[in-house]
C-alpha cells in the first residue's frame, strides 16, 4: 500500500463547490482536499461533474459558489490574468490527446511553457531535456509528435506538465487513447514522477486500473460526492527514488 502520512500538507482544496450550466447543475456542493505527494482519482458516470470539478480546482472555471485554495491562495477570487499565471507557474496538465504542437520537437514542446513565462531559450531547453531524460526519452528530444508512438507522446506531455515543478498535476483521461499495456506504463510514470517530486495528482478517469494506481478515489454522481466518497485503494509499489529498479520513478518507467 502507498498512503500519504497524515502529516502531509493539504496543497489543494475545494469547499462547497457549486457550478451551474444554465439550469443544469454541474457541481452541487463538493468538498475535496488533496495533500502534497498524493494521487487522487476522480471517477463517476459521464456527464456527472468529473471534468467540471477538475476545471474548477484548476482555475479554468470559477465556481458559482464555494472556495478553491491552492496553498494559501484563494484561486476563485483571482481575475482571469491571475488564474492564467497561476496555472502556468504552479500547475501542470496532461490531457487525453496530449495537446503537443505538431511542428515542434519534443524538447521545445516541453520548454514552451517555461519560455512563455520568461525563461531564456537556452535554460528552458536544458530543463526540458533533463525532464525528458527522467521520463525515459533522452534519445527522442529532437523528434516531433508525429514521429513518436502514442505512449512516447504522452510521456512528452507528462514531461511538459512536470518541467515547471508544479504543486499539482491535473490529468483528464490521460490513458484514454492508449492500449491497456501502454496506459498502465503511462499512469505509473505520471503518478510516480509527480509524487516523487512532491506534487499532488488529480486524475479524472473511467478506468478502474488507473484509479488503482492512486491513493484515493473520489466518486462523483450527479455533481455530488457519492456515499462511497473518498476511499483508499490498493496501489502498486510507489516511487523508489533515484536508484529504483526501473529508473527514478519506480514501476512502469522504461529508460
Amino acid at each position: 500500500m502507498n498512503f500519504q502520512s497524515p502529516q502531509s500538507q493539504v496543497v489543494l482544496s475545494g469547499h462547497g463547490l457549486v457550478k451551474y450550466y444554465g439550469s443544469v447543475v454541474g457541481l452541487a456542493g463538493v468538498d475535496v482536499a488533496v495533500r502534497s505527494g498524493e494521487a487522487l482519482a476522480v471517477m463517476g458516470p459521464s456527464g456527472n461533474g468529473k471534468t467540471t470539478l477538475l476545471h474548477v480546482l484548476a482555475g479554468i472555471l470559477t465556481p458559482d459558489q464555494g472556495e478553491v485554495w491552492l496553498g494559501g491562495e484563494r484561486v476563485d477570487q483571482l481575475n482571469d490574468a491571475g488564474r492564467t499565471v497561476l496555472r502556468r507557474r504552479r500547475l501542470g496538465f496532461v490531457f487525453q490527446d496530449n495537446q503537443l504542437l505538431a511542428e515542434l520537437p519534443a524538447d521545445e514542446n516541453v520548454a514552451l511553457p517555461l519560455m512563455v513565462d520568461g525563461l531564456s531559450r537556452h535554460d528552458a531547453i536544458g530543463r526540458a531535456r533533463n525532464t525528458l531524460a527522467q521520463v525515459g526519452l533522452a534519445a527522442e528530444v529532437g523528434r516531433r509528435p508525429g514521429e513518436l508512438s502514442g505512449g512516447q507522446a504522452q510521456r512528452v506531455a507528462i514531461a511538459r506538465a512536470l518541467v515547471g515543478e508544479p504543486q499539482v498535476v491535473f490529468a483528464d483521461e490521460p490513458t484514454g487513447a492508449l492500449d491497456a499495456a501502454t496506459g498502465s506504463q503511462v499512469i505509473d510514470l505520471l503518478v510516480g514522477a509527480a509524487t516523487y517530486r512532491g506534487a499532488a495528482v488529480v486524475v479524472v478517469t473511467h478506468d478502474n486500473a488507473v484509479a488503482a494506481r492512486c491513493n484515493r478515489t473520489l466518486q462523483i454522481v450527479d455533481g455530488r460526492v457519492s456515499d462511497s466518497a473518498q476511499f483508499p485503494v490498493a496501489v502498486q509499489s510507489g516511487p523508489s527514488g533515484p536508484s529504483g529498479p526501473l529508473g527514478p520513478f519506480g514501476p512502469g518507467v522504461r529508460q
